[in-house]
């Protein structure tokens, strides 16, 4: 199943990434939320590398020409973290007020260059010519350790941004604007995926408790919430900015 799903994952972060920087450039001397354009921008184009690095024909072939095992999946991971962060700092600059913004983004970006050097460590220890970053290799403890980290990650920046996408939904359905849905269906989004990382980290437990469940079954149900985490945040991110720009076109047109 990784392949289809990480192809359509790819396809449409390719387009969306397209359409943040044309946003990004189009509105660069705008000084209203430029954070978070520009974090969106970032994780849009982190999530497509991402979801390419993730394809397994994709992946073999990086692993072949650069001659180092799992290279690919730890970008892939890598790329992932950076698209969690990115989501973070945009959600932050929407809700909290400019004097809150950079102190609440340097937390977050902290914890992410933590992250990032605590991954490429365990990766560096992890015996990869013997074993992969997966779960398949889940009973290996170095893996599981590398796995966890990532996950803990994922699920912080999940529920976050779920979390205050949430509540921007609400109160923007309150005020009766047209961003609601797209924010709503961002929500979702982080929902997901919470639920992908929770997945994963329960299986990785499991194993090693003994009572696990079949791994089709666990690559499965991870795969389907990983692309469903990714296509509910995009499409919501870019239905929400499309129906806001439409509503400032309307409300200029009426001034």
């Amino acid at each position: 199943m990784d392949g289809p799903i990480f192809s359509a994952c790819a396809l449409l972060t390719a387009l969306t990434s397209v359409l943040c920087l044309y946003t990004t450039l189009q509105r660069r001397h705008k000084p209203d939320y430029r954070l978070a354009r520009r974090a969106r921008a970032i994780s849009s184009l982190s999530a497509f590398i991402g979801s390419l690095l993730a394809i397994p024909t994709v992946a073999d072939v990086v692993d072949q020409v650069t001659k180092c095992n799992e290279l690919a999946t730890l970008a892939s991971d890598l790329a992932a973290v950076v698209f969690g962060a990115g989501l973070q700092v945009m959600v932050v600059d929407w809700r909290h007020p400019r004097e809150r913004v950079n102190a609440s983004v340097t937390k977050r970006m902290a914890a992410t260059c933590a992250v990032i050097v605590l991954l490429l460590w365990e990766f560096h220890r992890i015996d990869t010519a013997h074993v992969g970053l997966s779960t398949v290799y889940a009973r290996d403890h170095q893996v599981t350790v590398y796995l966890l980290t990532y996950l803990a990650f994922s699920a912080a920046a999940a529920l976050e941004v779920s979390t205050i996408s949430a509540l921007l939904a609400r109160r923007t359905r309150l005020r009766g604007h047209a961003s609601a849905l797209g924010l709503s269906i961002c929500a979702a989004g982080g929902a997901f995926g919470l639920a992908y990382a929770v997945s994963r980290s329960s299986y990785l437990i499991a194993i090693h408790a003994g009572h696990a469940w079949p791994l089709p079954v666990e690559n499965a149900v991870s795969a389907a919430l990983a692309g469903l985490a990714i296509g509910c945040v995009t499409i919501g991110l870019s239905l929400a900015t499309v129906r806001a720009d439409a509503s400032r076109r309307r409300v200029r047109s009426r001034g």
